[in-house]
């Protein structure tokens, strides 16, 4: 009965540390696209890794929003390198399955040279218990 209350009070501390750290990193990235922009890059990159995916499109629509502010075409060249990264990433991942269907190839042909060689020395075996036995009788 100790160990298991000492386990239901351990087990709620862990999950209120998780909720308030989690809402700390929450309150860190709720930054503008206006300071993104105005940032260092180097201050940049660590927040953008820790960014969703959900973050991340609202952000891309507020330097959009900026961007068009200025300059009336940015749609445009935003659409473009958007496109062009787009396909960038599926000639990567492309590669990544080539590399992967390889792979699999070499290991169903060594996965099926080792079945052959079982099932030749099985049958091998049986016909040296077969002569065995016939030498037994």
């Amino acid at each position: 009965m100790k160990y298991f209350s000492f386990g239901i009070v351990l087990s709620l501390l862990l999950t209120f540390g998780n909720q308030i750290s989690a809402q700390e990193k929450q309150a860190e990235t709720k930054l503008t696209a206006k300071e993104f922009l105005e940032m260092k890059l180097d201050s940049v990159f660590p927040l953008i890794q820790n960014m969703s995916k959900q973050e991340a499109d609202i952000l891309i629509t507020q330097i959009r929003e900026e961007a068009r502010k200025s300059w009336a075409q940015s749609d445009n060249y935003f659409f473009l390198v958007e496109h062009l990264t787009t396909i960038k990433a599926i000639e990567e991942e492309q590669t990544r399955l080539k590399g992967l269907l390889w792979v699999y190839i070499l290991g169903l042909a060594l996965f099926s040279g080792f079945v052959l060689y079982v099932l030749f020395r099985q049958r091998k075996l049986i016909n040296e218990l077969n002569e065995i036995i016939k030498d037994q009788d």
